[in-house]
């Protein structure tokens, strides 16, 4: 897809994006625009340098705690490399203009040229994704802009063994995040199949407010019934979301 959001309308509920970038100090930063894509700095972040031993406590807190354990449980050996860096630089702010998704572009693109100045690793706080350099650049630098790879679908077991499919990462889009409770293990492929359909008409600017059908990639439609839940404060999402029951969504003929 382009950077272009056509179903887009002004919500007043702007993009938070959080990245961290380990390693490196912004005096290094060098930006170029034909290299790495970039325009501009998106209006509302801001570019930060915090060093050790001034911000310690702060660097501390930020990586540590439950966001540690997941990080370091994802891979140990890249978070306990960031853990000794010296110097960070963040990129952190509500985007003010998301009319279209040159923002990310643009973000992109200032992560990557800082990554190019000895970036130990990246962290993307929304989702809980700590990137080493060359999975950076592989991955969501040189690739065409991917919705897919800013968001992550996480898969719990509930008590009554069904499957809780709940995202995060759609604020980085201004968008609600996903929460699809009551999946049966046979319809696991089909309910990420709607879960990615509307992660992917999110990022193009949608905002589900009535009964929504939904073409999947493997061929059934299905109608969603998303309940927007405005909890801004749920830790699950740091967003707000659409609860979604599976049993309420309709198979299509």
């Amino acid at each position: 897809m382009d950077f272009e959001r056509p179903y887009y309308e002004d919500l007043n509920y702007r993009p938070l994006l959080f990245y961290v970038i380990f390693g490196v100090n912004g005096e290094e930063l060098s930006v170029s625009r034909e290299r790495h894509h970039v325009d501009a700095f998106p209006d509302g972040l801001n570019l930060i340098s915090y060093q050790k031993p001034e911000h310690e406590e702060y660097m501390t807190e930020l990586i540590g705690g439950t966001i540690g354990e997941i990080l370091n449980a994802d891979n140990h050996t890249l978070y306990e490399a960031i853990k000794n860096t010296e110097q960070w630089v963040i990129i952190q702010g509500e985007v003010k203009q998301d009319a279209d998704l040159s923002y990310m572009r643009n973000v992109i693109g200032f992560v990557q040229a800082l990554v190019e100045t000895g970036a130990v690793g990246v962290l993307d706080l929304q989702t809980f994704t700590l990137y080493s350099p060359e999975e950076w650049t592989n991955n969501i630098f040189s690739k065409k802009f991917d919705p897919y790879a800013h968001v992550t679908i996480l898969v719990s077991e509930m008590e009554d063994s069904t499957i809780w499919l709940h995202t995060r990462g759609m604020r980085k889009f201004g968008r609600p995040d996903i929460s699809m409770r009551g999946v049966v293990e046979d319809k696991i492929e089909h309910a990420v199949q709607v879960v990615n359909q509307m992660i992917y008409y999110g990022a193009l600017g949608v905002f589900f407010s009535s009964p929504t059908k939904l073409h999947t990639h493997i061929g059934p439609a299905y109608v969603v019934n998303p309940n927007f839940i405005e909890d801004f404060d749920n830790p699950d999402f740091n967003n707000s979301y659409y609860e979604i029951l599976w049993e309420d969504c309709s198979l299509v003929e």
